[in-house]
């Protein structure tokens, strides 16, 4: 089965006219760096960065990519982009920070709602990724240690 793409998806959702995906796509051909189709949607004000989440989510068929924490550890400013009581109450905690975008983990998938909250309360990009529930309270006691793991 093959992805729907991310216009197709917000087109469905009712966010984006097939003029307006057309003409994102022409700004994609257009030269220059190649900007991700939401950022220009985004750019353009055609889309909030909720609904290019929410179809990002529904892209990936509601599954997200699996880490292991102990592997790849958790850089400690990544860390101080989620205040702790939102990393306690979400169960999630940043690991990276790649350019403009936080690289977030969390354990449940389930809740688009809880992904969006997430990243509105940072007010940055992110990208979320699964991991372990007991390497996510694990690190929450690790780098918010005034805060208890729920």
């Amino acid at each position: 089965m093959s992805r729907m793409l991310m216009g197709q998806l917000l087109e469905q959702m009712g966010k984006l006219s097939g003029h307006d995906i057309d003409e994102i796509l022409h700004e994609q051909l257009s030269g220059g760096p190649r900007k991700p189709f939401g950022e220009i949607a985004l750019t353009w004000g055609l889309c909030e960065p909720s609904h290019i989440w929410q179809a990002w989510f529904n892209q990936l068929g509601g599954e997200l990519d699996r880490i292991n924490l102990q592997e790849i550890g958790v850089d400690a400013q990544a860390v101080s982009m989620l205040r702790p009581d939102l990393a306690v109450r979400f169960g999630a905690v940043p690991v990276r920070v790649v350019e403009d975008v936080v690289v977030i983990a969390v354990s449940d998938p389930a809740s688009a709602a809880v992904l969006r909250s997430l990243h509105d309360a940072m007010h940055t990009r992110a990208h979320f990724v699964l991991a372990d529930p007991e390497q996510i309270r694990t690190m929450i006691a690790r780098y918010y240690p005034m805060t208890p793991a729920a």
